[in-house]
């Protein structure tokens, strides 16, 4: 473990990057899909919920394993597109964590008071105004424990990125022991590695619900 050490620590950094990433994008697909889940626009209607419901009920294996192996092979347009292994992988999660997202925040977004909806018009918002100032931020507490699953879910698997040649903590793992034919402990240390950081996350959104539901 001691000489294993280095290669986990780089690992686990690349975990933590490709997981704020992850997170970072998935909210963003997430808010403009659920946007467009409630648009007025039957076209807009019918494209986001195609894209949730092919996003979200495919493994994110497959959509990880289709951006970096099969994407490149389309003809034409195949080999401009072909990505770093990082990139993939991310991507992948983002789309798979954003579609879920979209569904959780377009719940938010019709459990918001009708009244909201009304006085916001009343006062002469524009559509966007409405869900950038009155819907949406009320739609986010109310999905706040959805997004915190779902941010806790997308941590957990970053182990997939490995499945390409990602060298993140479960991918370092792997290839240390691959060189020292030994795998109890290094698969002991990333199963605690991941407990306490998915403890944390819980830690940290239950914190976030309680100073939200005090905001109210």
């Amino acid at each position: 473990m001691r000489d294993a050490a280095p290669q986990l620590a780089r690992g686990f950094v690349l975990t933590l990057e490709i997981a704020a990433a992850g997170t970072a994008g998935a909210l963003v697909v997430g808010a403009l899909g659920a946007a467009l889940r409630v648009s007025q626009s039957r076209p807009a209607r019918v494209a986001a919920t195609a894209f949730t419901e092919l996003f979200r009920n495919t493994p994110p294996l497959v959509q990880i394993y289709f951006l970096f192996f099969a994407l490149p092979e389309i003809p034409g347009i195949g080999p401009a597109l072909r990505l770093p292994s990082v990139v993939a992988a991310t991507i992948g999660l983002i789309l798979h964590q954003g579609a879920i997202n979209v569904e959780i925040l377009r719940a938010g977004l019709e459990a918001v008071p009708a009244g909201q909806r009304e006085a916001a018009s009343a006062l002469g918002l524009s559509r966007f105004d409405q869900l950038r100032y009155v819907l949406v931020p009320q739609a986010v507490r109310i999905s706040l424990p959805a997004l915190g699953n779902n941010v806790i879910s997308l941590f957990k698997n970053t182990v997939l990125v490995s499945s390409i040649g990602v060298l993140d903590l479960f991918g370092a793992a792997n290839d240390t022991i691959a060189q020292i034919l030994v795998s109890a402990e290094l698969f002991i240390t990333v199963g605690i590695v991941y407990l306490v950081c998915v403890g944390l996350l819980g830690a940290l959104f239950r914190a976030l619900e309680k100073r939200a539901a005090l905001a109210r």
